[in-house]
């Protein structure tokens, strides 16, 4: 009930002073954006969602305000009210921001806020921001309230939501080359879990940071210690009880050397841990508010972009580096990440899972510490006197997606038990008298085996090995012509090894793969991938397409996306547009025979789509698609969404600037 009012509270006063100001004012600055989108298909994904940006400058106060009308967004829930809204006033060295804040400090280890709406992660705080700034010493402190939703198993409504009561204070020193930082966040938190009621957490982030920047050289390097309580609300006389502590290290270092440059960056997130991922019911972990650098390159090639690494903030280590300079006037880049968990782990059952911290600082390569490696190079230059743009790259990454049983060790068996008969002999004294007795009763003796080795492992990876390629080239009429081309190879197997299988409850053990010989071994890899026909071992992906543009006021493009395997079961899409039957010579579409009971084996692995974009003039644009997407995974700034497909269906953006 507080939270609502402060919110009532916050939208009032935004108001009553940007109203004040309308009327007070002589001479306002003003600007805004109009963002529309919408969406129609055969596959039920439709989509309707207008947003309205409008600032307002007067003196030393700037108003903005966002007002959003969707039914239904993209992702996201139906709205038709003002989103967001901020009043800022600056005088001096002071600064004061009252309502949605977004707060960037340091590398993001304790804060990085952003509103991302095609990911629909959006972790910024509704309250009060107060900064002094003179250049040399510069402080900052913010409280108010987050309601941050989080994707569940539906790929476009959100489905749990986590609510914050959050303060956080920095304050900064520069001096010359050098800046230093100290950092400390604190948060009450209301914890949606998928069963039962939500659970009340308590976090506090202590942090410190620290760059210098030379001529040659620069660096970066912070800090964050955290500590997590759960609040018992059962009886309020009991403390709270401690419930996880963990920390986060991160570090960039830069080195220039005429057109060449070198980064170098390390990490190790330690803020949780756990032998699968981290789900809904998992808490008091790392918090929405900490969004770290990823240490992995974002792609702008559509392929590479849907190989993205599921980056694990709470327990991660890694290293990156990348290379970038110019050679006979060619641009030239090469990347290479290795990350990896902070520890191994074992399965000494079939369910337990025991761990073990990785020694030193760098990431693993042992299986399972799900390890991940990347790489990527590429080249770009003109020609022909700068008319003729080219950018060829080559990208290949490798990662152990999960372990499903990993042991290796020692195990002893029972060898035979003795159950021969035998003679047990008692005596028994009564009044003097001494009584003898005999019973023959039956031995159960246990023998066991020397120990022996036992190794018994099953885990799932994947490999893909990736070539992008574009060329553009000027026409001295101003029109261009731009041609793409991805190709790709990716491979998605479960494998398995060693001379033991599954683990026996019963008794403790793991059974062997032949129990007659425990040197017999095996080792077998089963494909992941199929389509119609059955198993496939490799999955080939392309993309190819076209585009015409005149600069700067349109451009059309036709986009071919194909493959020839799936992940699960194949995709069964009736649906298919006369772009697709084109394409692949099907003149039955248009002569109305189209079948769509029993339709072309084709169709389910290609997409293809056309896209119109026109200027109206230099703050208007609209865009207009139509055709079919085949989606996938997408990320950005380390969350990722799963985009589904979109069958036969029209979109219109527009946009505009005023």
């Amino acid at each position: 009930m507080k939270k609502k009012l402060k919110g009532k509270v916050l939208n009032k006063a935004y108001f009553i002073i940007i109203s004040s100001s309308l009327i007070l004012a002589d001479q306002l600055d003003m600007n805004g954006a109009v963002n529309s989108n919408f969406g129609n298909s055969y596959g039920f994904y439709d989509f309707s969602e207008n947003i309205l940006d409008l600032n307002i400058f007067y003196n030393d106060l700037q108003g903005w305000i966002q007002y959003e009308y969707s039914n239904p967004p993209d992702i996201g829930f139906a709205n038709n009210d003002i989103r967001k809204f901020r009043l800022e006033y600056s005088t001096g060295d002071l600064v004061l921001k009252l309502g949605d804040l977004y707060e960037f400090w340091g590398r993001g280890l304790l804060l990085n806020q952003f509103d991302d709406q095609v990911t629909n992660f959006d972790n910024g705080t509704r309250g009060m921001l107060i900064e002094y700034d003179n250049g040399m010493f510069s402080a900052s402190h913010m409280n108010g309230n987050s309601n941050i939703w989080n994707m569940g198993a539906d790929t476009r409504t959100p489905e749990f939501n986590n609510i914050h009561s959050m303060m956080a204070n920095r304050i900064q020193y520069n001096r010359g080359l050098m800046s230093l930082g100290l950092t400390q966040l604190r948060s009450n938190e209301e914890h949606d879990v998928n069963f039962g009621p939500s659970v009340m957490a308590s976090h506090n982030l202590k942090g410190a940071y620290a760059t210098w920047a030379g001529g040659n050289a620069d660096f970066f390097v912070e800090y964050v210690d955290k500590v997590s309580t759960e609040k018992v609300t059962m009886f309020g006389t009991i403390p709270n009880d401690t419930l996880i502590k963990g920390h986060g290290y991160y570090q960039n270092f830069n080195f220039y050397l005429g057109n060449w440059g070198l980064s170098t960056e390390y990490k190790r997130y330690s803020f949780d841990k756990a032998y699968g991922d981290l789900s809904a019911d998992d808490y008091g972990n790392q918090i929405e508010y900490q969004q770290m650098p990823t240490l992995g390159k974002e792609q702008n090639s559509t392929l590479l972009g849907r190989l993205t690494h599921n980056y694990n903030f709470n327990d991660e280590r890694g290293v990156q580096l990348e290379l970038n300079g110019s050679l006979l006037g060619l641009s030239l880049t090469a990347q290479y990440a290795h990350l990896s968990r902070n520890e191994t782990w074992q399965s000494v059952g079939a369910f337990d899972w025991v761990d073990k911290a990785i020694k030193g600082y760098l990431p693993s390569s042992d299986i399972s510490a799900l390890p991940y490696w990347e790489n990527y190079q590429e080249v770009s230059g003109y020609a022909f006197n700068d008319k003729l743009y080219f950018k060829l790259g080559r990208g290949s990454n490798k990662e152990i997606l999960k372990t499903i049983r990993y042991f290796e060790g020692t195990q002893v068996d029972i060898s035979s038990i003795d159950t021969s008969l035998a003679w047990v002999y008692d005596t028994l004294v009564w009044n003097d008298e001494t009584y003898y007795d005999s019973t023959e009763v039956e031995l159960y003796d246990t023998n066991y085996t020397s120990p022996f080795n036992v190794e018994s492992k099953l885990w799932q990876q994947s490999k893909a090995f990736t070539i992008p390629m574009e060329v553009n080239y000027i026409f001295d009429n101003g029109y261009t012509v731009g041609i793409g081309f991805q190709y790709q190879e990716r491979e998605k197997v479960n494998r398995s090894m060693g001379n033991a299988t599954t683990f026996n409850a019963s008794d403790s053990s793991w059974n062997m793969y032949d129990p007659d010989d425990y040197s017999n071994t095996y080792d077998e890899t089963t494909s992941q991938l199929a389509n119609s026909d059955g198993t496939v071992k490799t999955q080939y992906n392309r993309l190819v397409y076209l585009s015409i543009s005149k600069a700067p006021k349109w451009s059309f493009t036709i986009t071919h996306d194909m493959t020839n395997a799936y992940e699960a079961s194949t995709a069964y899409d009736p649906y298919y547009n006369p772009l697709e039957a084109l394409i692949s010579g099907d003149l039955k579409y248009f002569t109305g025979k189209r079948n769509n009971i029993d339709p072309p084996s084709w169709i389910q692995n290609r997409w293809v789509s056309i896209e119109f974009a026109y200027n109206i003039t230099s703050s208007q644009r609209i865009s207009v698609m139509y055709g079919s997407i085949q989606g996938g995974l997408f990320c950005s700034n380390g969350v990722c969404r799963l985009i589904p497909p979109f069958n036969d269906g029209v979109k219109i953006s527009y946009s505009a600037s005023f």
